[in-house]
């Protein structure tokens, strides 16, 4: 996972440098004026032409061919962003024998940077170029309007600077016409010092990345401002989804009269259970003391532990658990061993690190009495939620995967009951052909699977399960990635699915769980490069304004959800710092998934907090 971080921050360090470059090679400072310098001897009757400025894709061939026609030889002083703009005027210049020294990198005055740009800029366009810099203290400056001021310049034997740009290429005429005596040559030439420097291979290297970033950085920025609107809009648009769907799911569900409040079947609670001495004793325990009407029975299937985890269930000695012991074979076959071993035809399938309510059998298959129901998921809620870290899941929970539920259960498109907590009727599994291991999200395929096959699946926020969420980065970002890879897999091999799933599901998720977690990055770098770089102090205020818009959306899922506000508090933490990991988590499944590699089940540690929680 550390590669995979760096690699994120040397990209985003890279882009952000990139950009930096281009607004800094972009932005026009104030002009000042330049200080004459003391001048070095030079021959009498000589005149050292030195042009400012340029290369510029109008006069710069117009000069150079004057010059050509003259058989005169001159120095160039070229403006490092404008060599990056048309490097094929400086490579002319170079070949037709002309000096090129390093001038400034923008027009204006100097920065501490200009030097090393410039001369990067050079490095990377003639490799082999002059070594005279514009600051070298060796010319007088002089107006070429002012015929006295040249000859006198000359006549007491100093190289003349003249303050004549590429723009100009008449002045070549009016010199040669009004000095024909005098020889024009480079400022090199005239002093003595046509030193030629080679660029070293970094220098070039360099030269040829900030080229780059001069030239497509305005590109990129454009790229960055529709990303970030399409970011915006998906956002808005989730927004409003939640605020309107989130209470349809509420209403539909209180009115839907078809479902027999009594509806309260023989029940059989499957266990899978891998190394999960952590929480098992909680977990089932809290099943065994389930207040519900008919019988309930719990079968733990120890899938290959190695910890002892049959043996703290048996010793428990609780009437109507049993405990089925088999080689490790992964979630799917323990599942569906437990599933072929139950008795009773309403089952519910369980994590072995879930906590149940008294009243969470009762409530998770009462549904099932509904014509054409198939399944049911209940209400994930984090036990271990103390602690910034713990409220930041808390708060993932409840804004994310259970409001998601809230809208999907509104559209009747639901994908995913969390394997938390899940209602079946052993009819739908058998027509699916039971727990599928051709994802690592088996959950998400089971219920595109049932719904696929014409069952609905609905969503009981009342049936409560509390389950031990991952207490450290790395926990956390492996549960992230299998989930994530799973679903991507979920979503391919149910891709084909018709009615409300294949319109409304599958488009929801390739939305919301897809495309916004990977264009998010952009808004951000977007945010950091107006308010930081290209002095936008807007971009903040938008930022802003974004925030405040999901602060809203969360807090709007704790009422919903019956939770108390007090977590909010960290919710803008949250999204700076915590949702990083989920984009990361994304893109490395979206890379894994199309690359097509094989991914394992990866296993997370528990530490024994699973317990029923205070809202």
């Amino acid at each position: 996972m550390r590669s995979h971080w760096v690699s994120l921050l040397v990209g985003l360090a890279l882009l952000l440098g990139a950009l930096s470059f281009h607004a800094y090679a972009t932005a026009v400072p104030p002009a000042s004026p330049r200080a004459a310098a003391p001048a070095e001897p030079v021959p009498p009757g000589t005149v050292a032409l030195v042009f400012h400025g340029g290369p510029d894709p109008r006069y710069t061939p117009r000069l150079l061919d004057r010059l050509a026609a003259r058989k005169v030889r001159a120095t160039f002083f070229v403006v490092g962003s404008a060599v990056n703009r048309y490097p094929e005027l400086v490579r002319r210049m170079v070949a037709e024998g002309h000096e090129v020294g390093v001038g400034a990198f923008r027009a204006g005055p100097d920065s501490s940077w200009d030097g090393a740009f410039s001369r990067a800029a050079l490095a990377a366009v003639a490799p082999v170029h002059s070594g005279l810099s514009e600051a070298d203290p060796d010319t007088v400056d002089v107006e070429v309007r002012d015929p006295e001021a040249v000859l006198a310049a000359t006549d007491v034997g100093r190289a003349v600077r003249l303050h004549v740009t590429s723009s100009a290429p008449g002045v070549v005429d009016l010199l040669a016409d009004r000095y024909p005596g005098h020889r024009f040559v480079g400022l090199g030439a005239a002093t003595g010092r046509a030193e030629v420097v080679e660029a070293g291979f970094g220098q070039r290297v360099t030269g040829h990345a900030l080229a780059l970033a001069q030239r497509h950085g305005g590109t990129a920025v454009v790229v960055l401002g529709v990303l970030s609107a399409i970011v915006a809009v998906l956002a808005l648009l989730r927004t409003v989804m939640q605020l309107g769907l989130a209470h349809t799911s509420r209403r539909l569900r209180r009115v839907d009269a078809v479902v027999d409040v009594e509806h309260a079947p023989p029940v059989s609670v499957v266990v899978p259970a891998y190394n999960e001495s952590a929480n098992i004793v909680a977990a089932v325990t809290s099943i065994a003391a389930s207040r519900h009407p008919a019988p309930v029975e719990v079968v733990v299937v120890d899938d290959g532990s190695t910890d002892g985890t049959a043996r703290l269930v048996e010793d428990l000695g609780l009437p109507g658990v049993r405990v089925l012991r088999q080689e490790n074979a992964g979630k799917p076959a323990a599942l569906n061993a437990g599933i072929a071993a139950a008795r009773h035809d309403a089952l519910v399938l369980v994590d072995g690190d879930t906590v149940f309510e008294p009243d969470t059998v009762s409530k998770v298959v009462r549904p099932l009495g509904a014509d054409g129901v198939g399944a049911v998921s209940g209400n994930v809620k984090v036990a271990n939620r103390g602690g910034v870290f713990g409220r930041w899941q808390h708060l993932e929970y409840c804004a994310g995967s259970n409001l998601d539920r809230q809208i999907l259960n509104a559209l009747g498109c639901l994908p995913t009951i969390p394997g938390a907590i899940g209602a079946f009727r052993r009819e739908a599994l058998a027509e699916v052909g039971g727990i599928s291991a051709e994802t690592l999200a088996e959950d998400t395929d089971v219920t595109m699977a049932i719904t696929r096959a014409g069952w609905r699946v609905v969503y009981e926020p009342g049936a409560r399960a509390w389950t031990e969420v991952p207490t450290g980065v790395r926990g956390l970002y492996r549960q992230r990635y299998r989930w994530s890879y799973g679903t991507f897999q979920s979503m391919w091999k149910h891709r084909a699915a018709r009615g409300r799933m294949g319109r409304l599901g599958l488009v929801y998720l390739l939305l919301f769980h897809v495309v916004l977690p990977l264009l998010a990055p952009a808004l951000d770098v977007f945010v950091v490069y107006g308010a930081f770089i290209a002095d936008a102090p807007w971009a903040l205020v938008v930022w802003a304004l974004f925030l405040v818009m999901q602060t809203v959306s969360a807090g709007y899922a704790l009422r919903l959800d019956g939770e108390s506000l007090r977590p909010l508090w960290t919710f803008p933490l949250q999204q700076l710092a915590y949702r990083q990991l989920t984009y990361l988590v994304v893109v490395k499944s979206l890379v894994t998934a199309l690359h097509g590699t094989p991914v394992r089940w990866q296993s997370v540690g528990r530490t024994g907090l699973a317990e029923v929680g205070t809202r």
